[in-house]
């Protein structure tokens, strides 16, 4: 070989290159039978790989290495350090023993290979610590989902809140998959689709809000299948149908179906906008979680179940206990109201009685805490009559569907029932009426509120129907009390006054006409007698009459003007409310009393044409106006002579309710009587102004 300079670059290329076919002859039988990996190569290939590394070591030094590195690898890409070394000295010693003769080759040669032992080396440990960083992540990773599992299994075993466990399932699926969104939805029966009824994340990823359809979605084809489903690119997976494809945010979705005694009963879904982000390993995790989930639910609802079981013995305990000791309607109504409201939704209620005509009394209103003067004479709205004619609960789910009869406004104009529950009340083989929970929010009632409903209506029937008795009773024996007291009135006072009345005729016809001493007495005792007789003839018409027994004071002052009209003595025209407030006994009392007194005043020195009656409900006050067109009077003049009891018996019955009396009248200008009575001191109402 000739002398080359071996500081030149190109004298090194050249002489490695000459000598690469000389150490390729000497090196690959050694490599062949020391290395395995060698050992299973061809010779020719083997020896293409040395030359080829000699080639590249004259041009790139050691890092020709690349080309050698995989003939003492593993198959997982490490390196066997102590297999690259042996390599590398062999084709090393080889290279110098055939230039030994070129000046530095042994120096170069031993640079070279000291170089390319650092790489190896190097490489080595980079592969190392790469593979235990993978190992600790791994192991990372494993103990992260073992506690996630510890604690999903904690949750479950101590706690029977239902809400709490998923919560805590929900949240640990959404961490442990690194899931954008995670959901758990269980079948509705009644909708025949899955309902969401937990979730964790970004909610506006999930596929239609709250309810997925059964058909045409992959919750639906997992709840359907019993199988897990995988899909790595939602908006192009045909197991979903278009319209869903077209409206997801998942670029990924996993999800498994709960299962409970080989029934499915919902599914747990993880979702991700990114494609491809779930795994089998991750679907197998899901899969423990999934158990864990369904276990969950399926003890959740029994301890439900046995709370409401209890709850409701409880209920039907205290319903009893208030129904057996009183005999009062109105106690009744309002216990069966108030133990009703505590465990279903009543933002109204009402509760109707079965006359003899067919036709219902509605005795009980509230709507939005507010109690309403009953109804009478009320014509059965077809769901009602469908729960009287069945003789069992009905659950309307939501009013404003095209399927549900239009319904009427009992309560509060402005509210809107959405949702109804009607019981009827069956005593021994009739039906005598009926109880009605509603809600301003559809679907709000379930197939246990309706049993539990019923159940109520069961124990409340016996107690509605002894207290009818007991009014019946109380209403007879008052209207005899006042018959009694009528008759004495009329029997002794009337009489009595009258045979004064005689007398003072006859007195009167004997006096002179010209006289004027005695016959202004006299005429002035007769007015008198004369009037009290009239008082005392209308005071036996009012206690055999009671114009409010059995009746509201809107139908009480419906008679009143209807008797008017017929007197035909001046017009009269009546305005209400379209829904008045339930009013206490005695408001309703002095309200009814003081119109009587203005008509009487208005009858007697008014000399009126027209007469309106106003009842008005505003800004939390009940007012009642009565005016007339007639003569009119100076009020602070009037009500200055001691005379008037009239007046100050109006105004004393309203202050006594809590209210506020005044007259405005003056001369040829009409009267004006006024009430104004504050809603809270005036109904039965829960929230004060309401």
């Amino acid at each position: 070989m000739a002398d080359v300079d071996v500081g030149a670059e190109e004298a090194r290329t050249a002489w490695v290159r000459a000598s690469a076919d000389a150490v390729a002859d000497r090196v690959v039988p050694q490599l062949a039978a020391r290395l395995p990996a060698c050992a299973d190569l061809p010779a020719a290939e083997l020896r293409e790989r040395v030359v080829g590394y000699l080639h590249q070591l004259s041009e790139a030094g050691p890092a020709a290495w690349d080309l050698l590195a995989p003939l003492v690898g593993g198959r997982d890409g490490s390196v066997d350090v102590g297999l690259g070394l042996e390599c590398l000295h062999l084709i090393g010693n080889a290279l110098r023993e055939v230039a030994r003769d070129i000046p530095g080759a042994a120096e170069a040669v031993e640079q070279w290979t000291r170089a390319a032992v650092v790489s190896v080396t190097r490489q080595a440990i980079d592969t190392a610590v790469a593979g235990y960083a993978a190992e600790v992540e791994r192991l990372r990773v494993v103990e992260e989902r073992l506690l996630s599992l510890q604690r999903v299994s904690a949750a479950v075993t101590s706690d029977l809140d239902l809400d709490r466990i998923l919560t805590v399932l929900v949240e640990e699926s959404r961490r442990l998959m690194h899931a954008d969104t995670a959901a758990i939805r269980l079948y509705d029966e009644r909708s025949h689709s899955l309902r969401l009824i937990a979730s964790a994340g970004d909610g506006k990823r999930l596929l239609l809000g709250e309810v997925l359809p059964v058909e045409g979605s992959l919750s639906g084809y997992s709840f359907r299948s019993g199988q897990p489903v995988l899909s790595h690119d939602l908006p192009s997976d045909p197991r979903a149908a278009t319209e869903i494809r077209q409206i997801t945010a998942f670029g990924s979705a996993l999800i498994v179906p709960l299962i409970v005694r080989d029934q499915p009963i919902g599914v747990l879904l993880v979702g991700s906008a990114a494609r491809g982000a779930f795994t089998r390993e991750d679907q197998t995790l899901l899969g423990l979680l999934a158990d864990q989930a369904a276990s969950a639910i399926e003890n959740g609802r029994l301890y439900q179940q046995a709370q409401a079981q209890i709850a409701e013995l409880a209920i039907l305990h205290r319903i009893s206990s208030v129904l057996s000791t009183s005999l009062e309607l109105e106690e009744v109504f309002q216990a069966i109201y108030d133990e009703i409201r505590g465990v279903m939704p009543a933002d109204a209620f009402i509760i109707g009685l079965i006359r003899d005509d067919g036709l219902m009394d509605v005795e009980f209103i509230m709507d939005g805490g507010q109690r309403f003067a009953p109804i009478y004479g009320f014509e059965f709205s077809p769901v009602f009559q469908q729960a009287i004619a069945e003789r069992r609960p009905i659950v309307v789910g939501d009013t404003r569907d095209d399927s549900v009869p239009p319904m009427h406004t009992l309560g509060h104009p402005l509210n809107r029932v959405r949702s109804i529950l009607a019981a009827p009340l069956i005593q021994g083989t009739q039906v005598i009426g009926l109880l009605s929970a509603q809600s301003y929010v559809p679907h709000h009632y379930r197939e246990s509120d309706a049993r539990l409903l019923m159940t109520i209506a069961n124990h409340a029937v016996v107690a509605i129907a002894n207290a009818r008795l007991y009014r019946q009773a109380q209403s007879l024996a008052i209207a005899e009390e006042r018959n009694r007291l009528a008759r004495e009135i009329h029997d002794t006072l009337a009489q009595g006054l009258i045979g004064i009345i005689l007398y003072l005729e006859r007195l009167d016809l004997e006096i002179p006409r010209d006289d004027r001493q005695f016959r202004p007495l006299v005429e002035r005792a007769l007015s008198l007698a004369r009037g009290n007789l009239e008082e005392a003839r209308r005071s036996v018409h009012d206690l055999r009459a009671a114009p409010l027994e059995g009746r509201t004071l809107v139908d009480a002052l419906t008679h009143l003007t209807d008797d008017l009209r017929k007197e035909a003595v001046f017009a009269v025209s009546l305005s209400v409310p379209r829904a008045l407030p339930l009013l206490a006994a005695r408001v309703e009392t002095a309200l009814f009393r003081v119109v009587q007194e203005a008509i009487s005043n208005a009858r007697k020195h008014a000399a009126c044409s027209s007469l309106e009656i106003r009842l008005a409900v505003d800004d939390g006050i009940l007012s009642l106006e009565v005016a007339d067109d007639g003569r009119g009077f100076d009020v602070e003049q009037t009500l200055g002579e001691s005379h008037r009891f009239g007046l100050f018996t109006m105004r004393e019955r309203i202050t006594q309710v809590g209210g506020q009396f005044t007259v405005e009248s003056a001369p040829g200008r009409g009267t004006v009587v006024r009430a104004c009575i504050p809603l809270p001191q005036a109904t039965h109402s829960e929230s004060p102004g309401v």
